[in-house]
């Protein structure tokens, strides 16, 4: 009883400690790889290279000898240098090269067929950084099995008989990086044919690996930690789920879960959707939902501020909101074949890209990607476009499977143990307007927030993530959004417009007396009072203590003071003007440097 404790004595200690260290988000995904080995032979063929270090990101011919069919996953350093990738077949370092060690990892009957393109089944690779050694790297990989089934149309079915990891040294062979140990066993059990995905533990450092077992509400899940790769076992919860083609994701905040199978083609297609605790690796509250279409292929993704899911489903791409009361009633067709009759392509794969944007792969071989570049909005306002992305080469159905690396630990938590804190956020959102009802829904969209403040302009305020404002007139509005967690917080603005008012400085203007400029600000505000009189200006905080003040003289013809900011922090600010013969005027100030 002592010693246990006296750990729980120091643990608490540690916890009021200042942190250690910040997390930091990792490039780890920002390198794509899709095509096939390049030939000067065969126009049109060859490698694709995806580069997210610039923006917009790069697209650009690479020649390389690996085809890719489905299979894919490659991994960078963390500054967004290409260290390796893999089709299944075998592994080639960021020189093209075979890595030592690194041939046959398939180990299935179908790895010989395979052994040219690559395996053909999405999902079936992952690959993550070693949290205790920064050399060396996990693969993760689900060889390609069968067994029979006579109610099958072939007589048989795909599957994988077990979980493979190979661990690989980027320092070693000289520095060409060897694979240090290849096809080692995690589990062994009749599972999934792909859907493997991960998701950063809430100690901000270790790492979730889950892969669903065949036909099933079994998942197993396996934690990463820097000494060794633990078996949590099987969980069995909620309905059995039979398995097809399709994909599986963790939601951005590590929060919920989500699997889809295509089971049949005409039949039902089954969605399930979890909770699950970073800390303990357990899934709760499964919901699932079934939808009918023609689907033959399709996969998933979440938005990054983990609101809306969305669904492929060959020809439509659909959108459903995880805030909705009934999940499976909020779906909406985003993205629709139907609006492209000549279109010779299906929707297949989803990734959410490192530039918050979801990026949808083929069903067959195209030269094209289809973009959602603004996930984080409801409906159509989330900008579905179709051929989004032009490639150099053609691409047979290929998305490269990646986990969220923008996702660190759940400060306060009791698995925070690690002093890794989150930075202080970086505010950020998005709105829809209603003009005619005066309504705006807004949609966040900062970075490591645990809390959140609305300021919508107009005197009401919200704490909710997500909220729905009506104003009680048109005009225009500064809407600002505090975001914060436990490390600080952050402030941004937006200036939104609500029926015939066109510009904040119309509306000032026909309030008559005061102009404020330029505002939001950064280090200067300019002050202009037409027809003033004796009286003060006061610049205040929100909590009404007086910051600045100046002196207003009579000046029939107006007047213009400059008030100086730039000591002032980030922020929103009130602007009063007031005296004996002029009405009292108050006007928000946003500080934004």
């Amino acid at each position: 009883m002592f010693r246990i404790l006296t750990i729980t004595i120091i643990l608490a200690i540690a916890a009021s400690l200042p942190a250690q260290s910040f997390f930091q988000r990792e490039k780890r995904d920002y390198i794509w790889l899709l095509g096939y080995a390049s030939s000067a032979q065969v126009p049109g063929f060859g490698g694709t290279r995806i580069d997210f270090n610039s923006t917009p990101p790069t697209v650009a011919y690479e020649y390389r000898d690996m085809n890719f069919e489905a299979a894919a996953t490659s991994i960078c350093d963390a500054q967004g240098n290409l260290l390796f990738y893999t089709n299944g077949i075998y592994v080639a370092n960021y020189l093209h090269e075979p890595i030592e060690n690194g041939m046959q990892l398939d180990a299935g009957p179908f790895s010989s067929d395979w052994a040219e393109d690559g395996v053909r089944y999405p999902q079936t690779l992952l690959s993550i950084p070693n949290p205790g050694d920064t050399n060396e790297y996990f693969l993760f990989h689900l060889p390609i099995d069968t067994i029979s089934d006579t109610t099958n149309l072939y007589g048989y079915r795909v599957l994988s008989l077990k979980l493979y990891y190979s661990r690989i040294n980027m320092s070693g062979n000289n520095g060409a990086s060897i694979v240090l140990e290849k096809n080692q066993v995690l589990v062994q059990d009749t599972l999934d044919n792909g859907k493997l995905t991960a998701v950063r533990h809430a100690n901000g450092r270790d790492w979730w690996i889950v892969v669903p077992e065949n036909d099933s509400n079994g998942f197993y899940r396996l934690l990463v930690t820097p000494d060794t790769i633990l078996n949590y076992g099987l969980q069995t919860i909620g309905d059995t789920i039979p398995s097809g083609l399709g994909q599986a994701a963790f939601s951005p905040d590590g929060a919920k879960y989500a699997r889809l199978n295509l089971y049949r083609l005409g039949q039902d297609q089954y969605v399930d959707i979890y909770d699950f605790d970073r800390c303990t690796g357990t899934f709760s509250s499964p919901v699932q939902f079934t939808y009918r279409d023609t689907a033959i292929a399709g996969g998933l993704a979440f938005s990054e501020n983990s609101r809306f899911l969305y669904i492929t489903s060959t020809r439509f791409t659909y959108q459903f909101d995880l805030d909705a009361g009934d999940i499976s009633a909020s779906k909406i067709v985003v993205g629709s074949m139907l609006d492209f009759p000549d279109a010779i392509t299906c929707f297949f794969l989803a990734q959410l890209a490192p530039n918050g944007k979801i990026i949808i792969g083929p069903c067959g071989t195209r030269d094209s990607l289809h973009v959602i570049h603004n996930p984080n909005k409801k409906g159509i306002s989330s900008n579905f476009e179709f051929n989004g992305i032009k490639l150099p080469t053609r691409n047979f159905r290929t998305i490269p499977n990646f986990p969220y690396y923008g996702l660190g630990p759940m400060d306060g938590s009791p698995c925070d143990t690690l002093g890794i804190d989150n930075p202080a956020p970086t505010a950020a959102f998005e709105y829809t307007a209603d003009s005619a009802a005066l309504a705006i829904e807004f949609f966040d969209g900062s970075f490591f927030a645990t809390g959140w403040y609305w300021d919508f302009g107009d005197g009401a305020t919200s704490t909710q993530r997500h909220p729905v404002h009506s104003y009680a007139q048109s005009g225009a509005y500064i809407v600002c959004l505090t975001a914060s967690n436990l490390t600080g917080s952050d402030t941004v603005c937006d200036t939104i417009q609500l029926g015939e008012i066109t510009s904040l400085e119309e509306l000032l203007a026909r309030e008559g007396i005061l102009r404020v400029y330029p505002n939001p600000t950064r280090n200067s505000i300019q002050v202009e009072i037409a027809n003033a009189k004796p009286g003060m200006i006061r610049l205040l905080d929100m909590h009404g203590r007086v910051l600045l003040t100046y002196p207003v003289g009579s000046a029939h013809d107006g007047q213009t003071i400059t008030l100086d900011a730039g000591s002032l922090n980030n922020g929103i600010y009130l602007l009063e003007l007031s005296g004996m013969s002029i009405n009292r005027q108050v006007v928000r100030i946003v500080i934004m440097k």
